[in-house]
């Protein structure tokens, strides 16, 4: 270095330094140490500034899952609540900035969350499922009793929010033993053994499609009445007061997981009393599809009797072509149809009624003109019959004739329409 001063040692063992050189090494000493450490600090903190560069870049389903086992850890589970994506890893990060030591922290709520939440694969099969989503949280409803979830995206968010980071409370809570036949057990992690024994025996024994055919989710009236049905009637529905579904397929779904809750244990006690050994569930089904075909039959003769006809979903193609085809509204066709239908069916009553009299006419003449050639000889042999009318007295009806009446481009379609209704009505009275 320029300018600088070398001292070098005596090379007499017994010199020593004098109070300047030790007060000058001292210095130095301390210089380079405190050199030392600051490079250390600056190398730590640079490090532990990569570290929260690194926790930004973390999945929002992994930032939320380490917040919540977090707030757990704090006994501050209150604080487990939905935030914006983006405020999972802050308020994470803001958390760890608290302790001297972050990273030797975030080790312990990496070690928490491995011990005692359950892994998010785990949640696939109910996530998006709301059908069995309410049946899972109805298997712990007491949690959520004075809750109050609003359509399928809010209750869902709860069971999920609620289960991984409770299981524990869940696992002591229930088990897979909830009124199906077969009870399913499933070996795995203590943790998830119970949770995974439920969801085998829920879904092998949950209320089969065939089951639920004639429950169709696309006819509003029939599911707002399966809702009532079971609310009012069969009720109260499970999570009454605690779900409130937005839509009709929230209804749905609801109606479903009821039926689910259901036992489908057969017992000599359910059922009819000409017909015993139905299982809860079956008997409700049973119950609801037997009103359900009451009540549909009921509506259908109020609606004909008030001039609506209902035309059967095969049928209403054929009835748009011919809507087309015509150039006339729906209603005026159909009217049409009718009239001419009703027309031929008066034209050939009449007809038939002047055939039948004309045959008894002729029939009678007959009958008068063998009477004067024969009158002489009439008594003559008291056991030759009197001759009877050809025609059978107790049969004196006539079959209509099929006879055409000609209108505006509809007549072929008229005449195939009304022999298609007559032969439909044979094969089917309903």
């Amino acid at each position: 270095m320029e300018n600088s001063q070398v001292n070098t040692l005596s090379n007499d063992q017994n010199s020593s330094f004098d109070q300047a050189s030790m007060q000058y090494h001292s210095s130095q000493y301390f210089r380079t140490m405190s050199d030392l450490y600051m490079k250390s600090i600056k190398k730590g903190a640079k490090y532990i500034e990569d570290f929260y560069d690194e926790l930004k870049k973390m999945s929002v389903i992994d930032s939320k899952a380490l917040l919540y086992t977090y707030n757990i850890m704090m006994g501050r589970s209150w604080e487990n609540v939905n935030f914006d994506d983006d405020d999972y890893k802050n308020i994470l990060v803001k958390e760890l900035q608290t302790w001297e030591y972050p990273i030797v922290k975030f080790n312990e709520i990496l070690d928490a969350k491995a011990m005692f939440v359950v892994p998010d694969s785990y949640l696939d099969w109910f996530r998006d499922d709301l059908r069995s989503s309410i049946f899972i949280m109805n298997l712990i409803h007491g949690i959520f009793e004075y809750a109050a979830f609003k359509g399928r995206d809010e209750l869902l968010n709860a069971i999920t929010n609620y289960l991984p980071y409770n299981i524990a409370f869940f696992n002591s809570s229930t088990n897979n033993k909830f009124g199906y036949f077969d009870p399913i057990q499933v070996y795995d992690r203590p943790m998830t053994t119970n949770l995974l024994s439920i969801k085998s025996t829920y879904l092998k024994g949950r209320t089969k499609d065939k089951e639920l055919r004639w429950l169709d989710p696309s006819n509003h009236n029939q599911i707002e009445w399966a809702y009532d049905y079971l609310n009012d009637k069969d009720g109260p529905i499970i999570l009454q007061g605690i779900f409130f579904p937005e839509n009709i397929e929230d209804k749905h779904d609801l109606i479903l997981a009821h039926l689910d809750s259901l036992s489908n244990i057969e017992s000599p006690e359910i059922g009819t009393k000409e017909n015993k050994g139905f299982s809860l569930r079956s008997y409700t089904l049973y119950k609801m599809k037997k009103a359900w075909d009451g009540r549909k039959n009921h509506e259908s003769k109020v609606q004909a009797n008030n001039g609506n006809i209902k035309i059967y979903k095969k049928n209403q193609s054929k009835l748009k072509e011919l809507v087309k085809y015509n150039k006339v509204a729906t209603n005026k066709l159909v009217n049409k149809f009718i009239e001419d239908a009703y027309e031929n069916y008066t034209a050939n009553c009449l007809e038939g009624a002047q055939e039948l009299d004309q045959h008894t006419s002729n029939e009678d003449n007959n009958v008068k003109g063998k009477d004067k050639t024969s009158g002489s000889t009439s008594s003559a042999d008291p056991t030759q019959t009197e001759p009877t009318s050809a025609i059978n007295q107790s049969k004196r009806r006539i079959p209509l004739k099929s006879r055409a009446t000609p209108t505006a481009r509809v007549t072929n379609q008229s005449d195939r329409l009304h022999s298609e209704s007559l032969k439909y009505k044979e094969k089917s009275r309903d």
